[in-house]
């Protein structure tokens, strides 16, 4: 057998006898929980995300890299290159953008700067009804803080969006909330509604999602790491399906900008932090 397969009888036996090394049983360890993991949200996290499950919720300290020699490869897509930030002149309706271009995305505290936006969903037999989803994000702990559906993109909608906000908040509202430019965010009335909550109206620049991309982000992983894996039939099972994401986002997803934690997580260490 061992001339078969071109190894020596002193190779083979010196592997047979070979004692298993404490790496190695590290190794075996950690690529059982990954499986475990992957496999309980369809195979949905990158080496990235899939080290900061690990270091967080595992007595082991891992690289990028060693996560990728186990052969981690996420089911979702990949971005196929990084979008470079479009140098442009400040914007007095984007109250995000600095003078050089950049964001102003990370504030200091919960309920600082909030952002907005919405997206169709589809459900039924076809995949051919549709639904729109409004949802309002803590730009500090990158919370979900309430999300609201209607048939059509409305000021209506966009408005309950927001008096949900403030009733998940008991009241403390934002300093800034930030929105694209669609006719919803842009109507007498939703901006009638901020005015009188003393909350300042920040737009993105026509044609630039980037500047609303925290938003954006959240959609993205709504629609990849569950609805890719998921056909509603009716409009009732689709929100069900929001709404377990939703807690599932806030309260378990563990994410490498919140330095490991849940948003939730965040969010609790923000407040103790500043009390």
């Amino acid at each position: 057998m061992c001339q078969y397969v071109g190894v020596s009888r002193a190779a083979y036996y010196k592997w047979l006898h070979r004692k298993v090394n404490a790496h190695e049983l590290e190794n075996e360890a950690i690529l059982a929980y990954i499986v475990k993991r992957e496999e309980s949200k369809n195979y949905i996290f990158g080496v990235r995300t899939m080290t900061t499950y690990i270091n967080k919720e595992t007595p082991y300290h891992v690289s990028e890299g060693r996560v990728r020699r186990n052969g981690i490869q996420s089911s979702i897509r990949a971005s196929k290159h990084d979008r470079k930030q479009e140098k442009k002149d400040h914007i007095y309706a984007n109250k995000l953008l600095n003078e050089d271009g950049s964001h102003d995305f990370k504030p200091e505290q919960p309920n600082m700067t909030w952002v907005t936006d919405c997206s169709e969903l589809k459900f039924g037999p076809d995949q051919k009804q549709r639904l729109r989803v409004s949802a309002i994000k803590d730009l500090c702990d990158r919370s979900i803080i309430a999300w609201a559906v209607a048939s059509t993109e409305t000021k209506e909608l966009v408005s309950e969006t927001l008096k949900q906000a403030l009733k998940a908040t008991r009241g403390v509202k934002p300093q800034i909330l930030h929105s694209d430019q669609g006719s919803a965010y842009t109507s007498g009335g939703y901006n009638t509604l901020l005015s009188g909550k003393g909350i300042v109206h920040s737009m993105s620049r026509p044609g630039t999602p980037g500047d609303n991309s925290a938003m954006e982000c959240f959609w993205s992983q709504l629609k990849t790491e569950e609805l890719a894996f998921k056909a509603p039939l009716s409009e009732v099972e689709l929100i069900g399906i929001i709404k377990a994401y939703v807690t599932w986002y806030n309260t378990e997803r563990r994410q490498k900008t919140l330095n490991g934690m849940t948003p939730e997580e965040y969010r609790n260490h923000a407040v103790q932090k500043s009390a």
